[in-house]
């Protein structure tokens, strides 16, 4: 279990500075918590910039092995880059999708050939800083059997969306309805119910804060509408907590040993 997973004694620990404006509360330091940051970034395909040596490439997680302690990027666009990478010493990893601060520093990458293409394989690192609006880690919902989100429209009508991801302080709402596709930031999402699949429903208040506007491998439009909650009951926030151990211990159980 990643729970019991300890770090390789040769991980370097970061080298963020406080001369930045890190607020060193958000330094993750379990690899739990850094395996759920990273599975975020591949999850929501967030581009990523990757430092070294006075360049720089520009990538996207695509695989994370909670493990082995590893994680798998992809290769840049540019040839002479990628083959100054493995040199590299330090490599500084920084993300900003829809408002949460991602930035954490690992040794030099490994070369390799993920699904037939050019990719790089590095350790962990020891310490991931991460920020969420509402400082929650989010985990990913059931593809099969998914949990959902129904209520009415602001407009009339009413809708009922799977849930991408949830965290004790909101939702991901996956879509192809483009009536979610025109909905601003701040809109109020009134009497929403959720069903959890064995752990009930709840009902509660969003308000959109972070819609995004996707389009798949296949060519397809999707929005993808981070919510937060608006108040949340103490049963309420029992049962999340509830929902998200689960749901991320179950993925640790169902891995592939590598």
């Amino acid at each position: 279990m990643i729970a019991d997973l300890q770090l390789d004694a040769d991980v370097a620990e970061p080298t963020l500075t406080r001369t930045s404006d890190i607020d060193w509360t958000f330094a993750q330091h379990h690899p739990l918590q850094i395996a759920v940051c990273l599975r975020n970034l591949v999850a929501n395909q967030d581009f990523v910039t990757v430092e070294f040596g006075g360049r720089q490439i520009v990538t996207q997680l695509l695989d994370v092995d909670s493990r082995n302690a590893r994680f798998i990027f992809d290769a840049g666009n540019v040839a002479e880059d990628n083959r100054a990478l493995p040199g590299a010493r330090q490599l500084i990893f920084r993300s900003l999708p829809g408002g949460i601060r991602t930035e954490f520093t690992t040794l030099n990458a490994t070369p390799i050939v993920f699904d037939g293409l050019p990719a790089f394989e590095a350790a962990f690192p020891a310490l991931l800083y991460y920020v969420q609006r509402r400082e929650f880690f989010r985990v990913q919902t059931p593809v099969l059997d998914p949990y959902t989100a129904s209520g009415a429209y602001v407009d009339g009508g009413s809708f009922r969306l799977e849930l991408q991801d949830l965290s004790l302080g909101g939702i991901a709402l996956n879509t192809a309805d483009e009536r979610f596709g025109s909905l601003d930031a701040g809109t109020m999402l009134r009497d929403v119910t959720l069903q959890l699949g064995g752990f009930g429903t709840l009902r509660l208040d969003l308000e959109i804060v972070a819609p995004r506007r996707l389009t798949t491998p296949k060519g397809d439009r999707r929005y993808v509408i981070g919510c937060k909650f608006v108040q949340m009951p103490g049963t309420a926030e029992r049962t999340l907590q509830r929902v998200v151990t689960q749901l991320e211990t179950k993925r640790q159980t169902l891995a592939p040993r590598r």
